[in-house]
């Protein structure tokens, strides 16, 4: 059953007395229990893509919609809140707050039911995902790119959220720890039945994925 619904979707940036189209009636469905990520050349639309789905942007042409019900229907912090999870490929973490620190504090910005032992919640979490408790405990600006990384992708599960986005998330990581969060990503998605969607220019991530869409003049070309 789809958890996120893309219908006749359209995005433009206004050029003069014209609109140019980035995207251009995209319809898709996406699942849980399944990772995709989304392919294209820079400027196709990709970031822009990402960012209708994380409700950062606002739907212009066609609907997006959760579990049936419209992006229009909610206030877009809502979404982000406590519908969808982002990755960032800056990771975007607070520099003055420890590792477990910074996976807390999306769980006092969510209205999704959390557990009253926070802190445990967010040591289990970091280290589930390779943080040791002294790592999670050190000020995230010294911990490595790909333990950023990973501090990143518990903070964007600390919500309990079905969905995943990431922008190119292994774009700071050497070869290895892209391995090691690909692994993650495909842990989320079919152990944990979680939606997750990346968009990325790796072919390593690319082959990996369940489904593997590229983004080319507007609109997606499904690779068999």
């Amino acid at each position: 059953m789809s958890i996120l619904t893309v219908r006749n979707l359209s995005h433009y940036y206004p050029d003069g007395d014209y609109r140019r189209y980035v995207l251009k009636d995209i319809n898709f469905d996406f699942e849980k229990g399944k990772f995709y990520t989304i392919l294209g050349q820079s400027g196709s639309g990709k970031t822009t893509f990402l960012s209708l789905l994380a409700a950062m942007d606002s739907v212009q042409e066609g609907a997006i919609e959760y579990e049936g019900k419209s992006f229009n229907k909610y206030d877009l912090n809502t979404i982000r809140r406590n519908l969808i999870g982002m990755v960032f490929q800056g990771y975007n973490l607070i520099p003055y707050m420890t590792a477990v620190e910074n996976v807390m504090v999306a769980m006092t910005i969510t209205e999704n039911e959390i557990p009253d032992d926070k802190q445990d919640i967010a040591y289990n979490l970091l280290d589930y995902l390779g943080i040791t408790k002294t790592k999670a405990d050190r000020l995230v600006t010294k911990l490595s790119g790909g333990e950023q990384q990973r501090v990143a992708i518990a903070r964007a599960l600390a919500t309990n959220v079905e969905v995943i986005l990431a922008d190119e998330p292994t774009g700071n990581v050497d070869e290895d720890t892209e391995t090691e969060i690909i692994s993650i990503f495909k842990k989320l998605a079919h152990d944990h039945n979680k939606c997750v969607i990346v968009v990325t220019h790796s072919p390593l991530i690319a082959a990996e994925a369940d489904v593997v869409l590229t983004l080319r003049k507007g609109n997606f070309i499904l690779d068999e």
